[in-house]
């Protein structure tokens, strides 16, 4: 039953995100529906899912916190190097 929530719930989310709005809104699509993806074929299991989507979602909150102050060149590079190390977590949480 848990399951099929959190399906849905990452379905929901992926149906409501922007469509490109840029780079990293880009990424985070793309992480989205890697996660979602991973569920339901069961190659993450919902823990993990949950676990990968809370990091997302750190991630996500750090960068407009940033954004709002106005983002300088170093704090870009910084929030693109941690999608690209959430990006090899869900890789090696769907693959092992």
């Amino acid at each position: 039953m848990s399951l099929k929530i959190i399906t849905v719930a990452v379905l929901a989310i992926l149906v409501a995100a922007p469509a490109s709005a840029g780079p990293l809104s880009n990424a985070w699509h793309r992480q989205q529906v890697s996660i979602g993806k991973g569920l339901v074929n069961g190659s993450l299991t919902p823990g993990e899912a949950i676990r990968l989507e809370q990091q997302a979602r750190s991630i996500r909150n750090q960068a407009r916190f940033l954004k709002s102050n106005g983002l300088t060149v170093p704090e870009r590079v910084y929030i693109a190097s941690r999608l690209v190390a959430a990006r090899g977590a869900i890789y090696y949480h769907k693959h092992n």
